[in-house]
């Protein structure tokens, strides 16, 4: 009995910590008894807590205090991912876990608020397409009514499965003109549905023929959400009710906070994401969001989130999403302020964020501008040849570098010999980041710089096989005395020497005759070792987690080196001018 406590009170205070909370939060003193009793019966069973939250409906059609606009953003990402949080959360002190059963209740409600049919399911179709997301198990309405073949069929057949005391939007009307529960729920519905739609008002349409009109249509919003509220009774009596509306959490119902530190409610689909210069994501009204401090980032053309920037001129150019849903950012100037001139500590924040960053139109004429450039972002790493590598075909190269040959992807700085200072200082001495400068491109689609989202990587695979990775260690060789000649031996996860986060470490395999690099899993069997790495090839290489940059003379590369890996696609002859330079910093 004594272990059953000690796991409800763990969970109990995770649990807690997501939680949003008003001034009269009551979760302490009552929601957490109820709580508890919901998760029981799961912890004498063993089994994976059920927790059930209907959300992520529809956009909000208020584009310009609201919302970006149909189509999910990096809010919904972040919401998503703040959830995948909770899994992993509960899973950290009750080893059965959890799932959390997302019903998209959008069909419910999105002809009310004005969002056609076609909008709205393409919008959670979208959302079932971001990667990484374990123990969300999605529902829709067509999940409980198959044969309803229309959204407003669904939208019939959930009032008929509900069996409501309510005998209609009427009946629903006069009961609320006595009761305070049903009357206040109506009125904060008003609030909501003016705040919605006071874009699209009838032309002609009198004050109070709008007030009465949006009266109307919260009575239709509360009459489906009763009946919603009984479709999920029905199917998942015993699971724990989240809400993405403010509760005083003594249940039945507990109210999710979808950004981590969050006070107050706020969805993403009624909100725009923020990434601020710290690094965290705020979720804020459209009009809330200061435009002269902030740039937008697009992502196919499309809103995606906001900067905070550093200074107001940061704001002079524009900046787009490499690759959905975080990895990597474009920049390029709509003016003539040269790219130099962006503030390092923001740039530094959107590499340790994005992954990496592309700068087009650079123009470093000489090495050492590149070399004062870099000197921006920390201490700089010096080769025998000096600061700035030449990457360029050699007649003769002495390893795939410096070759026409594919580069496997790695991490740079892994090899160094065990004598050198810094690896004597710290044995997994690596640079944090490097810049990569685009003096001569090579043939269109040949030559490209592969980029690996290692964050995503790991979001791929389960939590139980993350957990398997993280006890691995891996050992490279090569006879390259360039990289030491020396065996060395890395974990495939281990922690970002700044964030703390679990990162990918691994460095792909070559039977090139020019260089071999091989690699081995420890204490394991060599087909268990080739199974591995097999499995790791194909994740880093999934279109999801990879991009072929294709050079344009100018750019400029500002690559985060622990959280990315990176490689190149081989070239022909044609290729053979291409010239990158390369500086390191650590």
């Amino acid at each position: 009995m004594r272990s059953k406590c000690l796991q409800l009170n763990a969970i109990s205070d995770v649990f807690e910590g997501f939680l949003i909370k008003d001034r009269n939060d009551q979760f302490a003193s009552e929601g957490h008894v109820h709580f508890k009793e919901k998760l029981l019966p799961y912890i004498e069973a063993g089994e994976p807590i059920e927790f059930v939250l209907a959300g992520f409906p529809c956009k909000s059609p208020n584009f310009v205090e609201k919302s970006f606009g149909v189509m999910p953003d990096y809010g919904e990402v972040v919401a998503l991912k703040r959830i995948e949080e909770l899994s992993r959360s509960v899973a950290s002190v009750y080893a059965p876990g959890c799932q959390i059963i997302l019903i998209s209740d959008g069909f419910t409600f999105n002809d009310i608020v004005g969002v056609p049919d076609a909008v709205c399911d393409a919008y959670n179709k979208s959302l079932r397409s971001i990667a990484g997301l374990h123990a969300v198990v999605w529902k829709e309405l067509s999940d409980f009514f198959p044969h309803a073949d229309t959204a407003e069929k669904l939208r019939k057949a959930l009032i008929k499965n509900a069996s409501l005391p309510c005998k209609g939007i009427e009946d629903l009307k006069r009961r609320a003109l006595c009761n305070l529960e049903l009357s206040t729920a109506h009125d904060k519905l008003c609030g909501y549905l003016y705040n919605d739609m006071r874009l699209h008002r009838q032309d002609g349409q009198s004050d109070d023929e709008y007030l009465s009109a949006l009266g109307q249509k919260a009575y239709e919003m509360m009459y489906r959400g009763m009946a919603l509220n009984a479709l999920i009774e029905q199917h998942f009596p015993d699971a724990v009710r989240l809400s993405v509306h403010q509760y005083s959490n003594a249940g039945p119902k507990f109210t999710l906070g979808f950004v981590a530190g969050a006070t107050k409610v706020l969805q993403p689909w009624h909100s725009v994401p923020v990434l601020t210069r710290s690094g965290t994501v705020e979720l804020l009204p459209n009009a809330c969001v200061d435009k002269d401090a902030h740039a937008l980032l697009t992502s196919d053309g499309a809103p995606w989130l906001y900067l905070e920037l550093d200074k107001p001129s940061d704001g002079q150019f524009t900046y787009k999403l490499v690759k959905k849903p975080s990895f990597g950012v474009e920049i390029s100037s709509t003016g003539n302020t040269a790219p130099e001139s962006l503030s390092a500590d923001f740039m530094q924040s959107i590499v340790r964020q994005f992954g990496f960053v592309c700068i087009r139109g650079s123009d470093f004429k000489e090495m050492e501008e590149l070399t004062r450039y870099s000197q921006r972002f920390g201490e700089i790493y010096h080769w025998k040849f000096g600061a700035v590598h030449v990457v360029k075909p050699a007649d003769k190269p002495d390893g795939f570098v410096h070759s026409l040959e594919k580069t496997p992807l790695h991490w740079d700085l892994s090899m160094l010999p065990l004598d050198h200072e810094k690896v004597k200082d710290n044995e997994w001495f690596a640079a944090s980041l490097f810049m990569l400068y685009c003096k001569q491109p090579p043939q269109p689609g040949e030559g490209c710089t592969t980029l690996v989202d290692g964050r995503l990587v790991l979001d791929m695979i389960a939590p139980e096989r993350k957990t398997q990775w993280s006890r691995m260690t891996l050992t490279y060789d090569t006879r390259m005395t360039y990289f030491g000649g020396v065996p060395r031996t890395y974990p495939l996860i281990y922690r970002h020497p700044e964030t703390g986060e679990q990162i990918l470490r691994y460095q792909e395999g070559s039977d090139s005759e020019l260089q071999k690099f091989s690699v081995s899993v420890d204490g394991v069997s060599a087909s268990e070792s080739s199974l591995l790495t097999h499995e790791i090839n194909q994740l880093i290489y999934d279109e999801q987690c990879m991009i072929a940059h294709e050079w344009k003379a100018g750019d400029l590369l500002i690559v985060d080196n622990w959280l990315t890996l990176h490689g190149r696609s081989a070239m022909s002859a044609s290729s053979k001018s291409r010239e990158l330079w390369r500086v390191q910093v650590y």
